[in-house]
């Protein structure tokens, strides 16, 4: 009774704009930032002879056609994200300029030279950002032109403005031939923010990729860049995370801060660079030519039901389909491993079947059957600070109720024989970041008032198990990269989940959602 007078407790919270954290490192101290931009993007200038009030003309030349474009400013005190100490800066939008390296002069008002000169090697000129579709799907950008630094690194900038679930990209260059690898790859911010690196550079994992992100070679590589593979759930944290922290809401007067004090750091729109090969040689400054950008997204369930590492069934489990939009059952209960696929006795898998090897026996797979020629792996789960802690969770033969839209922190999680979760998301999805084991079991059960999937989540934040035994029921997404799954008895999912390995036996179904394939 104590959690579900909490959870009444904390009310229906307002919404706020997603695509904020606040734990990525500051930017370093810069003259300029940040050092790649697109028109009307704020560029920020420091120098210890600014002073407050001063006016000032700031000068884009082309480092391509010697096209220029200026714009004046007037010095402001505010506070530097690098060190959050307030000194002046000179804060100016981007003009429109010609894709790729553009040189800076800065001259005060009245003066007959500049007073600072930044070279156009330390200055890129970005696209204007692709707006990245809030649903899922296939999406073609023709005659997209990314830039080129002066140093042949290429640029593309991206808006995520309205994503609040978690999503995988996938991005190739039809026409532009670009070869790259995974420690090519760096995600930065319009504000300068180092964003994401997809191989690890800290750790025993270090040179490694980071789980979920990793680097296609190209099917045609004389016509076709190598693609990206690109998974993130942060949309859905820190939208979150906006949502029941109203304090790390933005400071109106000042958009690079929280009211709370902390930094604000943009997710919504973001840098893409990569350092890659064109025909064997770096890629010449400017615009790139003509190409067509393709780019697919994807929820996190798209591969099926998925054991990362391998999958086993017995006795007569079974997996299936229901599309929540029609409330139809059907034949697309697909599994995905990278290990063996092992299926013994009446094991039933209605639907396709992608795997590194395979032990069927006598059992049956209607679909298609594949190998699997390159490993998937599949991001790991970062619990996000700030959100309700509810503790060790562990009813039986007792109900709980979950009212209110939001994402909590738990222990673990125990859903007894008789025991009885309700999730109420029709208003919001609701999210149970888990530190430990998942258990539900006998008759106990998790339910939800909106059954499209992903309005109810439980990311597993550890390798401890996950088990629904007996005739336990279950309907939602389980993200649980790094866990064991076990389904037994006569247990039933419906939704999702991701495993490192997955073991059905006895009667046990999966009904997976097929709407969670995307279009």
């Amino acid at each position: 009774m104590a959690l579900i007078a909490l959870l009444a407790a904390l009310g229906a919270p307002r919404l706020a704009n997603a695509g904020c954290g606040c734990d990525k490192p500051p930017p370093p101290p810069a003259q300029l930032r940040p050092n790649v931009a697109y028109a009307g993007a704020p560029v920020s200038i420091f120098a210890p002879w600014l002073r407050v009030g001063d006016s000032f003309t700031v000068t884009f030349t082309s480092g391509i056609t010697g096209e220029s474009a200026s714009v004046g400013g007037q010095v402001v005190s505010r506070r530097d994200l690098a060190d959050a100490t307030v000194k002046p800066q000179l804060v100016v939008p981007l003009p429109p300029l010609p894709l790729g390296p553009a040189s800076i002069t800065v001259t005060a008002n009245g003066a007959a030279a500049p007073a600072m000169s930044v070279p156009d090697t330390s200055f890129t000129v970005a696209p204007t950002p692709i707006g990245i579709p809030t649903t899922y799907g296939a999406w073609h950008y023709p005659s997209y032109q990314a830039a080129v630094g002066r140093d042949g690194t290429a640029y593309v900038a991206l808006d995520l403005t309205g994503i609040t679930e978690p999503m995988v990209f996938e991005a190739q260059a039809a026409g532009y031939p670009l070869r790259f690898g995974a420690g090519d790859v760096v995600f930065r911010n319009i504000q300068g923010f180092l964003m994401q690196l997809i191989v690890q550079n800290t750790g025993a994992t270090a040179g490694q990729p980071v789980p979920g992100m990793f680097v296609f070679p190209a099917a045609n590589p004389a016509t076709e860049s190598d693609s990206l593979h690109y998974s993130r759930h942060e949309f859905s944290t820190y939208f979150l995370q906006h949502q029941e922290r109203q304090p790390h809401a933005v400071d109106p007067t000042d958009g690079n801060w929280h009211l709370d004090g902390s930094r604000h750091v943009d997710h919504d729109h973001l840098i893409l660079t990569i350092t890659g090969k064109l025909n064997g040689t770096t890629p010449p400054p400017g615009a790139t030519p003509p190409f067509d950008l393709v780019m697919r997204t994807y929820t996190l369930f798209y591969e099926g039901i998925v054991g990362e590492n391998g999958i086993d069934m017995s006795g007569s489990a079974s997996t299936d389909s229901l599309d929540t939009d029609t409330m139809k059952f059907g034949a697309a209960g697909d599994v995905y491993t990278n290990g063996q696929l092992g299926m013994s006795g009446k094991a039933r898998i209605n639907g396709s079947a992608m795997a590194g090897k395979y032990n069927i026996g006598p059992s049956v797979i209607t679909g298609t059957k594949s190998v699997v020629t390159t490993p998937m792996s599949f991001m790991s789960i970062k619990v996000p600070t700030g959100i309700p802690d509810l503790g060790v969770v562990n009813l039986k033969g007792t109900s709980m109720s979950i009212n209110t839209t939001g994402s909590f922190r738990l222990a673990s999680l125990t859903v007894g024989d008789g025991a009885r979760i309700y999730i109420d998301n029709t208003s919001g999805p609701v999210t149970l970041y888990v530190l430990g084991g998942v258990t539900v079991s006998g008759t106990g059960s998790i339910a939800v008032a909106d059954p499209r999937p992903e309005k109810f989540a439980i990311y597993v934040a550890s390798n401890k198990p996950v088990n629904m035994t007996g005739g336990a029921s279950f309907y939602g997404v389980v993200y649980a990269p790094d866990s064991p799954v076990s389904i037994t008895g006569n247990a039933a999912f419906t939704g999702a989940f991701v495993g490192d390995t997955l073991k059905m036996s006895n009667m046990a179904v999966v009904h997976y959602d097929s709407t969670l394939r995307g279009n």
